[in-house]
């Protein structure tokens, strides 16, 4: 007896469940259209519609059409919420009495477009990718042009100099890009790369005593590429000034020990001064730190050759 009884109240519950799950279905039905604040219609909103009295549940979703036009039947009398979302707009929720007896006239949903908010950060990068790629393409002045447009919309934006700066002298203005290296150092003298470029773009320019004082300014234990070094020291090198080439390459095999290219330069540098001795240790030193694919190795080792019995 107890088998069936159990049975009986299993079927009872199931009953009720089902019962719960359908008491929104009905004879009623909503329809309407869904149009933008212009009054175009709106293709592909999805529409939610749910009964708060049947546990927020509903009929399945529903899509607006070309015409904006939707509608939702099967649905049971009551107070339903419907909820109308499409990316780009701001979701919107309507209230709707429902009856089974009469039947609604269409209702017309305007949706406001979502505002749409743009990262300028977003906007600089994405521009300054395309100025890299066409700096390194040698489009320079293309590129030059949208680092002007940057510094007009964004004049607080000091780091927009420097590149400038760069595609002037990569055109033949150095004057031009002087003068905005001065502006970017003394707006931010911390930026040591910047420094480093006016000192050696005023030193490239027979600007000599300006381009070694502000070299002379710049703290080496804060740069932290090796390369710094080098160009400084090959650009002195090209002007002529030897010693104060040795000055700067010393500083980067003190501060850089293990990179080998100082070495190279210091002792060629050397070797030009007639110093021999400089030459082979650091012309050695260099093919023992020097990778197999390094272009000046072979040069080393000729060099080296050459003085062996010096």
């Amino acid at each position: 007896m107890t088998r069936y009884l159990s049975s009986a109240l299993v079927v009872i519950l199931m009953f009720v469940g089902v019962a719960g799950a359908q008491e929104w279905r009905g004879q009623g039905r909503v329809a309407g259209k869904v149009v933008d604040e212009a009054g175009a219609p709106i293709e592909g909103v999805r529409v939610v519609a749910t009964l708060a009295t049947s546990e927020n549940r509903g009929p399945n979703p529903q899509t607006t059409n070309a015409r904006g036009d939707w509608s939702i039947g099967g649905i049971s009398g009551g107070r339903w919420l419907v909820e109308f979302t499409k990316e780009g707009y701001i979701t919107h929720q309507q209230p709707v009495v429902v009856s089974e007896s009469v039947r609604m006239a269409p209702a017309t949903i305007v949706l406001e477009k979502a505002e749409v908010v743009v990262d300028p950060n977003d906007i600089i990068r994405e521009r300054l990718i395309v100025a890299a790629e066409l700096m390194t393409s040698r489009k320079f002045a293309e590129a030059r042009a949208i680092y002007e447009d940057l510094s007009r919309e964004f004049p607080n934006v000091i780091q927009f100099k420097p590149l400038l700066a760069r595609a002037h002298h990569a055109e033949g203005n150095t004057t031009k890009a002087i003068e905005l290296l001065k502006d970017a150092v003394a707006a931010d003298s911390s930026q040591i790369e910047v420094q480093v470029l006016l000192g050696t773009l005023l030193i490239g320019a027979d600007r000599m005593a300006e381009g070694q004082a502000v070299l002379a300014s710049i703290d080496a234990s804060k740069i932290g590429d090796p390369t710094v070094f080098v160009n400084i020291g090959i650009n002195l090198i090209n002007d002529k000034q030897p010693a104060e080439a040795i000055v700067w390459l010393t500083k980067g095999v003190t501060t850089f020990p293990k990179d080998p290219t100082a070495y190279y330069y210091r002792g060629v540098t050397h070797l030009s001064m007639g110093n021999t001795a400089g030459a082979k240790t650091d012309l050695e030193m260099f093919v023992k730190l020097a990778p197999a694919t390094a272009p000046e190795l072979a040069a080393a080792k000729q060099i080296l050759e050459t003085i062996k019995g010096e």
